[in-house]
């Protein structure tokens, strides 16, 4: 037990990390000692009129513990510079500043206890160095045997160390050896519980990065960003590359600079702006992701998602997946799916579903100036059905579908609302003579099963009726068609 005390073994990370605390104290205590000390010697200036051997002797004291301490601070901060601390120096300069701090603190006393006075500087000295010196226990044991004494012995040969109570200084010199070799376990603890810590941190990240090097067999694209370190690094690529991130210079990160480029001319605005990372923490809390699809120009549509996968006690996220999967088959099947949902089956023309959601944006959005509305019907669709049978009647629907189309061509969209009930959208100025065309293309068809085709037409134009809205235009369009309608039917019995 005692063996393990004074010669502890140590790992080398703890060690590591020993050595830069113990380096790190000294580099502060020993600015706090030049401070202090100078403005004690400034102060000591100040007060004194004339100067004798004993004020001479007092301020080159001073000054050479100022100049140490400064020597030594500038050896610490040389030491903290290098990325990899050197053990032999940090033993060295522990050593050195104790020696260096004790021999001052024994010059200084040295003279007061001629004097008659306590060697208390010496006192408060050693029992400071206690605290913030950090060597191996038997190191420590034999550095303060040695220092005290050889002060005992100094002031045994002035007089005997009469001005000395044995006791007190005995029990002042175990003290400050239980002291060094307890300040030596505890900054020991304290390492081995922050190099576990941080051991047990990274275990946690790296199989947390195992985790997204499976979920990179999924996605396309797979970035780890981290807000706390400022850094990004792509998961599951060829080379896992750590990069910088200072949002003060940019804010996007290498993989989505490297992504923009194949990004559709219109929607680059939109893709700058989703991945902007210094907004991405503020729109992603509280939330699980967030996502939108743009195009690639080369591979289609792709879906880019950040995920948190680490969020402070404020629910803010510090460590974020950036992802993105290519979604162009399943954007085919949705638009398959719409298109479906908006056709009617028979003609492949636009089914009631579809107008109803395009009128609605008209109604939204307001009628231009040549918007006009078209409504047609199949004459004698029923008598066809009865007589021919549905595969005839089936025929003049597709017919006059056709004859629609080719009529209306890049002038609106054409809709089958009915059985045999035809609406188109139109933008033009001349609708009547649209309605003509659908009629002659319906008199020149001959089907296979169908000998003739009738449609009759009718359509209601906004700058012929300004004051109606959407719906009445609808309606007199309806109206006219009913009316042209009557008109073949009242021809047909003739």
């Amino acid at each position: 037990m005692t063996r393990k005390q004074l010669f502890p073994k140590v790992d080398k990370d703890v060690r590591r990390l020993m050595d830069e605390t113990s380096t790190r104290q000294i580099k502060y205590i020993s600015i706090i000692v030049v401070v202090f000390e100078t403005l004690t010697l400034a102060l000591f200036m100040l007060t004194r009129k004339n100067f004798g051997q004993e004020e001479w002797l007092s301020f080159y004291s001073v000054l050479s513990c100022i100049l140490s301490s400064l020597i030594v601070h500038l050896c610490t901060r040389h030491i903290l510079k290098n990325q990899a601390t050197n053990h032999i120096q940090v033993a060295f300069l522990n050593v050195a500043y104790y020696l260096v701090m004790s021999v001052w603190s024994m010059w200084s006393s040295y003279f007061r206890y001629q004097n008659g006075e306590q060697i208390i500087t010496f006192y408060a000295v050693e029992i400071m160095l206690v605290c913030f010196i950090a060597v191996k226990p038997w190191v420590g044991i034999v550095l303060n045997l040695l220092v005290y004494s050889f002060v005992y012995t100094v002031l045994y040969q002035i007089d005997h160390a009469a001005g000395i109570s044995t006791i007190n200084y005995s029990i002042l010199a175990l003290v400050s050896i239980i002291g060094m070799v307890v300040r030596y376990h505890t900054l020991k603890g304290i390492s081995e519980a922050t190099i576990q810590l941080e051991k047990t941190k990274n275990s946690e990240i790296e199989d947390k990065i195992k985790i997204l090097r499976a979920i990179a067999n999924i996605y396309d694209r797979v970035n780890l960003i981290d807000f706390e370190n400022c850094t990004e690094m792509p998961v599951g690529a060829k080379e896992e590359i750590q990069y910088e991130l200072d949002l003060s210079v940019r804010t996007y990160t290498v993989m989505t600079s490297n992504i923009r480029q194949y990004i559709m001319p219109d929607q680059l605005d939109d893709f700058i702006r989703y991945t902007d990372i210094s907004t991405v923490r503020e729109r992603l809390l509280h939330k699980r992701l967030i996502s939108e699809d743009f195009i690639d120009v080369k591979d289609g549509w792709f879906r880019a998602q950040y995920i948190p996968v680490e969020v402070d006690e404020n629910g803010v996220p510090t460590k974020v997946v950036f992802t993105t999967r290519n979604v162009d088959d399943e954007k085919k099947r949705e638009e398959w799916l719409v298109r479906i949902a908006m056709t009617d089956e028979l003609t492949r023309l636009y089914n009631r579903r579809c107008y109803d959601e395009d009128l609605k944006q008209y109604k939204e959005q307001g009628m231009e100036e040549d918007f006009a509305i078209l409504s047609a019907d199949v004459n004698g669709l029923k008598n066809v059905n009865d007589t021919l049978g549905h595969v005839a009647g089936d025929e003049l629907i597709r017919a006059a579908a056709e004859c629609l189309l080719l009529a209306v061509g890049s002038n609106g969209k054409v809709y089958r609302t009915g059985g045999d009930e035809f609406l188109a959208i139109l933008h033009t100025d001349d609708a009547e003579r649209i309605c003509q065309n659908i009629e002659s293309a319906a008199k020149m068809w001959q089907g296979k099963y169908a000998k003739e085709l009738s449609v009759s037409t009718g359509y209601a134009a906004v700058k012929d009726h300004k004051g109606l809205d959407i719906h009445e235009i609808e309606k007199l369009a309806d109206q006219k068609m009913y009316q042209a309608k009557a008109e073949y039917y009242q021809n047909k019995t003739k």
